[in-house]
């Protein structure tokens, strides 16, 4: 039941909810980064986490993959062409890193992986999935989230950032505009919400559609994240809206309008326990066959 209700929400917003709000150990400030990287190897330092009485885990599980998270959770099939390499440190301070090679670890410097770190603790249990980064040897990039401006991408589909993404607004309306780009036939058009700390789904448009109407509910700052809908390059596109009163609020047919996102209760709580917990699945799946 569990399974089936978590299903209905959106998976691609579920990956930045888990990246974004999860208060406990991998979280916003607890991540891991990328200490040194070349054409033969990348270093990735992580915080040492701690389990719920406070002692410090000493295991660590670099996941990484030619595939991002959020599409093996949509076809679990990609989970079992990811690769793990565990580390277990005997004495551990505040910080621990972990090295993979291009030699040892199997790693095509021309290819963009995905990694993240899982922690394991004394008893075996896999706690929460960190952050993800993207890394490539050949040109010694590495980012979070949406790629640098001029580094190079090689996952298929169009790149937002060349789209000239501009905005106009009128009243409580706001215009996205943008210019076709080639790689891609949809855009998936995320808002971030500042009460829930997590962007969420504002609708799917053609790219060819090249403009966007949705209803501002709030003066400030707005953040749009634009998605090819085929794993291209993500583009964050920001504005300020000001003047806007709720009496001028009205609903646009044809596109929702961004509300205040309600306080969840119980029932939703243990919903998003057990997508946690379906996620976890996945990795151990993945972790365990191969012990």
């Amino acid at each position: 039941m569990g399974i089936t209700a978590a299903a209905t929400w959106d998976l691609r917003d579920w990956m930045d909810n888990l990246n974004n709000e999860i208060p406990f150990w991998y979280t916003v400030s607890q991540k891991i980064t990328v200490d040194q990287i070349n054409i033969n190897k990348i270093i990735i330092k992580s915080p040492v986490i701690q389990d719920e009485f406070w002692n410090k885990i000493k295991k660590y599980t670099v996941m990484f993959s030619q595939y991002p998270l959020s599409q093996i959770l949509e076809n679990s099939a990609l989970l079992d062409q990811s690769k793990e390499k565990t580390f277990d440190f005997v004495t551990v301070d505040s910080t621990v890193t972990m090295e993979l090679t291009a030699t040892w670890d199997a790693i095509s410097p021309s290819v963009v992986y995905y990694l993240s770190v899982i922690p394991k603790d004394q008893n075996g249990i896999l706690w929460e999935i960190s952050n993800e980064l993207w890394f490539k040897l050949s040109n010694q990039t590495s980012w979070e989230g949406t790629p640098a401006t001029g580094s190079l991408h090689t996952a298929p589909g169009a790149n937002m950032s060349l789209a000239h993404i501009t905005h106009t607004i009128t009243t409580n309306r706001a215009t996205l505009s943008w210019t076709s780009v080639d790689g891609s036939s949809q855009v998936d058009i995320f808002l971030w919400n500042p009460t829930s700390q997590a962007f969420e789904r504002l609708s799917t448009v053609n790219m060819g559609d090249e403009s966007y109407i949705f209803t501002l509910t709030r003066n400030g700052e707005y953040i749009i994240k634009f998605v090819p809908n085929n794993w291209g390059t993500e583009y964050r596109y920001t504005f300020i809206a000001s003047g806007i009163t709720s009496s001028s609020v009205t609903p646009i047919a044809g596109n929702p309008t961004i509300g205040k996102i309600p306080a969840t209760g119980p029932k939703e709580n243990v919903l998003v326990v057990l997508w946690i917990a379906l996620v976890a699945y996945f990795v151990y799946r993945k972790v365990r066959a191969k012990r």
